[in-house]
């Protein structure tokens, strides 16, 4: 997504021109984010604002020796690193469960966020940079050195929220392509750190859409997928104009 997705901390109203996914927009939050680690335990809460459940390290040792030892392979991926555009067969590829929590996995997610930053984002996946690896990285506030960095690694969303939003949404896979796009307001998940530590969220508001956009790229699924009909069709345009565009597969989609 370009610029607006990821997890702001402030202790008062504030107002912010952001983008979502490329559009700027003017939100108003008020957040307060605490995060403490307690031994093996980290907790981190909000107030009057996105509100996070505990995050507990549950991980049973083995951690990057231990997968190896087990076969498992190392995230491959090799730089630089640019942002695929639809339709690169890498945006429906499948992607693979991140298996073992080495320093080149640590590199990537650090060339995840150079990438996104450079292009005005908020949130990036993996597959949009060519890796297709179930792996995403997200800032809110969408420039380095405010707000905070997330990286997650095997996402899975437990539960959604009945209530839902309509937001004007873009994607850094699809330049200047801005359209409403219906999602649950809250989210509830389980996933990894960098660091291969598993952690559970709640997520709520812009953090949880941004989270449901890049959610959707670890399954093959775009922007466009889920807009109505209607909507679809007044994008359509650029759809038609991307695909012309690509020097690649003529056939991705």
């Amino acid at each position: 997504m370009a610029r607006g997705g990821g997890v702001r901390a402030a202790a008062h109203a504030t107002t912010r021109t952001t983008m979502l996914c490329g559009r700027r927009r003017t939100m108003v939050t008020t957040t307060t984010v605490v995060a403490s680690r307690r031994g093996d335990t980290m907790t981190m809460s909000a107030k009057k604002g996105f509100l996070f459940s505990e995050v507990e390290d549950v991980r049973q040792g083995g951690g990057a020796d231990g997968a190896r030892a087990s076969g498992k392979q190392s995230v491959v991926w090799s730089g630089p690193l640019s942002v695929q555009k639809y339709p690169a067969p890498c945006l429906r590829a499948k992607n693979a469960p991140v298996e073992v929590f080495d320093e080149a996995l640590e590199q990537l997610s650090k060339e995840m966020f150079k990438v996104m930053y450079e292009t005005v984002g908020c949130g990036l996946a993996a597959p949009q940079v060519g890796v297709n690896y179930r792996m995403m990285v997200y800032n809110e506030a969408g420039e380095p050195g405010r707000g905070k960095e997330v990286v997650l690694c095997n996402p899975k969303i437990v539960k959604f929220s009945k209530e839902k939003d309509l937001f004007e949404e873009g994607c850094l896979s699809f330049p200047k392509m801005y359209a409403d796009v219906e999602r649950p307001i809250g989210v509830q998940i389980e996933a990894q750190s960098v660091t291969g530590k598993k952690f559970k969220m709640t997520l709520e508001g812009f953090e949880a859409r941004v989270f449901q956009h890049e959610y959707d790229h670890l399954d093959g699924v775009l922007y466009h997928d889920r807009m109505t009909p209607e909507v679809r069709a007044e994008v359509q345009s650029y759809l038609d104009s991307y695909v012309e565009a690509y020097e690649g597969d003529d056939k991705a989609l």
